[in-house]
């Protein structure tokens, strides 16, 4: 598993070239860094950063998917690899949607591998839940609690996790594309863009949510998070916060990927095999 590399515009005029195999960073009052390629596993650009079309193209040509987004969590956008070729399991991954049933037996094991995980959060933030929350408490009584951990503003939670679901995103894609699945062919989420990115997101979603809490817990003495005139926004202290915090959980979170993708395999085969 490699490096994240993040780009942020704070830095003050920031700019990235190709050069080689390797990008060419370049900053206000820096100097200039070289970072290979080949180190990283995705990229996350934050803000007004200039990135010439071959620093893209470096690192989609490598299977480095390429955030961009900024502190509010109103502009998000990914940038992957284009081949004309579809993806190796791509006709084996259809098998969820070739028939209700199918779609019905996905949708269910994403709604019980969902709840775990939630029931795991709320075990994680409170070890006196530990002993009662054995089978999980439902996807209706998990919001409800959830609603109690949350700021007062609605828009604060929802910038939050905007910016922390689009480093999930950009994690999420980077096992998709190393399996040879379709990101695209979603079955909750069919039919959209990223669909089946979407879905994986929304089966780990108890660990966004966690991670927001966790942010909201820090942000007492409120300088994490400041009101401009179009809404909320994380301040630069606060965004360090969220991709600090990522970041010490990655190895963490890749595994618990790893594990959703290959429990998908899992399924995937099976159905394959109820169809034959």
């Amino acid at each position: 598993m490699g490096r994240t590399l993040y780009l942020n515009e704070s830095a003050g005029d920031m700019y990235v070239k190709r050069d080689g195999p390797s990008v060419w960073i370049t900053a206000r009052e820096t100097a200039g860094r070289r970072v290979p390629a080949r180190l990283l596993s995705r990229v996350v650009v934050m803000g007004n950063v200039k990135l010439d079309a071959g620093a893209i193209t470096l690192f989609t040509e490598n299977d480095i998917p390429v955030v961009f987004m900024d502190n509010s969590a109103e502009e998000t956008a990914m940038a992957i690899p284009y081949n004309h070729r579809l993806p190796r399991h791509y006709e084996e991954q259809k098998v969820f949607l070739e028939s209700e049933e199918n779609a019905s037996r996905y949708e269910k094991w994403a709604q019980a591998k969902r709840a775990v995980l939630q029931t795991a959060m709320l075990q994680r933030l409170d070890r006196s839940l530990s002993g009662q929350l054995t089978f999980g408490i439902g996807e209706g009584n998990y919001q409800q609690v959830l609603a109690g951990l949350k700021p007062k503003s609605k828009d604060k939670w929802s910038v939050i996790t905007g910016i922390i679901n689009s480093l999930f995103r950009g994690l999420i894609m980077e096992h998709i594309l190393k399996a040879d699945l379709d990101p695209h062919t979603g079955v909750i989420h069919r039919r959209h863009n990223f669909g089946f990115v979407l879905d994986i997101c929304y089966i780990v979603g108890a660990e966004s949510d966690m991670q927001a809490v966790q942010f909201f817990r820090a942000d007492r003495q409120a300088v994490l998070m400041e009101k401009r005139n179009n809404g909320w926004r994380a301040t630069e202290p606060g965004m360090r916060k969220i991709i600090h915090r990522f970041e010490n959980r990655r190895v963490q979170l890749s595994n618990l990927i790893g594990t959703v993708m290959d429990e998908a395999f899992e399924l995937m085969r099976e159905l394959s095999a109820s169809i034959h």
